[in-house]
């Protein structure tokens, strides 16, 4: 049998080797003296401060190697994009459908269509709400208020996915899903109290300006130009960010490789999720234009991201 201080030499490995070489020996004897006590739930409540302890410091914001700083800082900056990224999703279909609603009044309406869109803008309402909560409670400083928001959203989520999608769980709906439910994951984990929060004045302009840009976008593409959408608008939009974001972010900018590794992660989910969700219809000259650009801006972003990344661990 495996002796106690193995188990717990091995524990100990959630935590990064920079820490356990300054303190790994003492979390250990700290636990051996706490089993030989027989003291269960105060062994057991050290357990958990030192599984905390490991994500903390793997995700560390400050007093941390170069290397861990710049990790937790992609995966905050994945996070607030992620999390924008759903709120726009659902609110280019709230947007849509309210849209439907002024060029076809309810007398226009059968009633069970209106039934059906009234289930539908509900449905993406509470969507909406489930990734612009969390994100404005971040971006206004509410960091314990977002992670209750987050963790509450996961559960009724993970709820209603068992009893909708108990029977049909695959890939594709793994791979459509992730990019609302990963993000709300990564914020339990990432803004832990030693995290920074975001700049809040770049991300209200950011939410607000965005949230406009794509309602906007399913009116003009779905009742002007509908035949230059390819496969979405919001995807046109998103790859038109990156882009912009390549040509006009700063060059000083101490978190730019954070930033564009994350931007080039969420656009790749969002091409793959936008594939899956039009599985089946065919291939145009436009739609493939429209994920080559995509995919071309994404490799763009993951290239200049790693050497701003190389170059942010090497000058620390």
């Amino acid at each position: 049998m495996i002796d106690a201080e193995t188990r717990y030499r091995t524990l100990v490995r959630v935590l990064p080797g920079w820490y356990r070489a300054e303190r790994g020996d003492e979390m250990v004897g700290t636990l051996l003296d706490l089993h030989g006590e027989r003291a269960r739930a105060a062994l057991w409540t050290e357990l958990w401060a030192l599984l905390a302890l490991g994500v903390r410091t793997r995700l560390a914001g400050r007093a941390a190697p170069a290397r861990t700083v710049a990790l937790g800082d992609l995966v905050r900056a994945g996070v607030l994009l992620g999390l924008l990224w759903g709120a726009l999703k659902s609110a280019g279909y709230v947007g849509n459908q309210l849209w439907l609603v002024i060029e076809h009044p309810g007398e226009e309406l059968s009633p069970l269509m209106h039934s059906a869109l009234r289930s539908y803008l509900i449905r993406h309402l509470v969507l909406l709400a489930a990734g612009l909560v969390p994100l404005a409670l971040l971006v206004d400083g509410w960091r314990r208020a977002a992670r209750v928001a987050a963790g509450a959203i996961l559960v009724a989520g993970a709820l209603w996915g068992l009893t909708r999608y108990s029977l049909s769980l695959g890939p594709d709906l793994v791979v459509n899903y992730a990019p609302q439910w990963l993000p709300l994951v990564l914020l339990l984990l990432a803004f832990h109290a030693d995290a920074p929060l975001p700049p809040a004045r770049p991300w209200w302009w950011a939410i607000g300006g965005s949230l406009v840009a794509v309602v906007t976008a399913e009116y003009v593409f779905a009742y002007g130009v509908g035949r230059l959408a390819g496969l979405s608008p919001l995807l046109w939009l998103c790859t038109m960010a990156g882009a912009g974001y390549l040509l006009l972010r700063r060059r000083t900018e101490q978190r730019a490789a954070a930033s564009t590794l994350a931007l080039a992660v969420c656009l790749a989910l969002v091409v793959a999720q936008t594939l899956v969700e039009k599985r089946g219809f065919p291939f145009d000259v436009l739609t493939t234009a429209q994920v080559s650009l995509a995919g071309l801006v994404v490799v763009a972003l993951t290239v200049i991201g790693i050497r701003d990344y190389r170059r942010t661990v090497v000058n620390h």
